[in-house]
């Protein structure tokens, strides 16, 4: 049994581990448009390095997610910080497109290890679930913030640097979880289905099942703004470092003030409803509106909306799911992940098919089908009713 000495200084090291980690997400966004012409690639080439990364993480949010139970998460934890220090610096080394889009896969495998279990080890180490949560969504917010600060700072130097940078922080967060942070004990449950069985009934569960495809559509809008926009504003990389560091601070007091604030008072679905409709203004302004400072202002403000959407559909899938938190954060993640995966790799395809407005207007478009779906009354099957009454 730990003590709450030792439960605070793991939360502590997990939550600063997990900014480190995402921090590694945004720090390639600055330098994209510094990489395309050291290396002479396209918008869509140079896209891959957010494509491959996190589209390799999704796909193993689902077996992650299940072995976690067995495993422990602190051992996919340090195994998944180690992985990414050798992947960041192989970026720093490589010379083409497609090195760097190999090795950036290699970053998402690791990256995936982690992800999949920070956030049951948050809780099992936090007094409530939400606090877990607030403070998991704060380290996303911040690590999204300093990512692109440090690799604007860096990447005005040389695009190499920020993936060295990179490699030293996840080396020493590897060390501080694996000698600092004490495991707790693992999640039981009373249920006699294996992980993975859980995880199949859970892709069928339809009230899972809105949620987190609900959340498919809104992190293909995240990720249009955070990989997207950098290669249209036309800034030097420690320009849009800065940009997006507002960016990331704006998102990390949606997630742990504001959308706290809302929860204790609305219902969490009612709320996204309502936040959903506001990104989707702000794409659409961003694909129509030319003026540079407008389009700033826009991005920065987008935090807001974004950190409360973060911080809501994590709290809200946790609720809408019978099983444990690992098989349910392993399979949301997925689901999440994927349309992150994709909205890089296609924005760049839509800007070179039709014009640079366009992957905004797309975004918008999903992120009213994702809202869209929040209304939806779901009628539980039989199969749900079952599912429910193992709960």
């Amino acid at each position: 049994m730990l003590t709450d000495k030792q439960k605070a200084a793991g939360k502590w090291i997990t939550a600063a581990a997990s900014l480190l980690a995402f921090m590694g997400i945004g720090i390639v966004d600055p330098i994209l448009p510094s990489i395309a012409e050291s290396i002479g690639a396209t918008h869509s080439q140079v896209e891959m390095l957010f494509t491959s990364y996190i589209f390799v993480m999704a796909v193993m949010m689902i077996p992650i997610g299940i072995v976690a139970s067995k495993v422990g998460d602190k051992r996919l934890i340090v195994t998944g910080l180690a992985i990414v220090t050798v992947f960041a610096l192989l970026c720093g080394f490589s010379n083409s497109i497609a090195g760097l889009s190999l090795f950036r896969a290699g970053w998402g495998f690791g990256n995936s290890m982690f992800l999949a279990t920070a956030m049951t080890m948050l809780i099992a180490l936090s007094h409530t679930p939400s606090h877990a949560i607030g403070l998991y969504e704060s380290a996303m917010g911040l690590g999204m913030a300093f990512g692109p600060l440090l690799g604007g700072v860096l990447g005005n130097l040389s695009w190499r640097y920020p993936f060295f940078a990179t490699a030293t922080l996840i080396f020493i967060a590897c060390l501080l979880v694996l000698f600092k942070v004490k495991a707790p004990a693992q999640e039981k449950t009373a249920k006699k289905e294996v992980p993975i069985k859980q995880m199949l009934h859970l892709f069928t569960y339809k009230p899972f099942l809105q949620i987190a495809v609900s959340g498919m559509f809104y992190y293909y809008c995240f990720f249009t703004i955070l990989a997207y926009s950098p290669l249209v504003l036309g800034l030097s990389a420690i320009q849009i470092g800065f940009v997006f560091f507002a960016w990331g601070l704006c998102l990390a007091l949606g997630s742990a003030k504001i959308a706290h604030d809302l929860e204790a008072r609305f219902n969490s679905k009612t709320v996204l409803k309502f936040t959903l409709v506001a990104c989707a203004v702000i794409l659409v302004l961003l694909g129509i509106i030319p003026s540079l400072p407008a389009r700033i202002v826009l991005i920065i403000v987008s935090g807001l909306i974004l950190g409360i959407n973060n911080a809501l559909f994590t709290t809200t899938v946790m609720e809408h799911s019978p099983y444990a938190r690992s098989v349910t954060s392993g399979a949301y993640n997925f689901v999440r992940w994927l349309g992150a995966a994709f909205a890089p790799l296609l924005s760049g395809l839509i800007s070179e098919a039709f014009g640079a407005s366009y992957p905004f207007i797309v975004a918008a478009v999903l992120a009213v089908f994702g809202m869209a779906l929040l209304f939806l009354k779901i009628v539980p099957t039989h199969q749900d009713a079952k599912i429910e009454a193992t709960e």
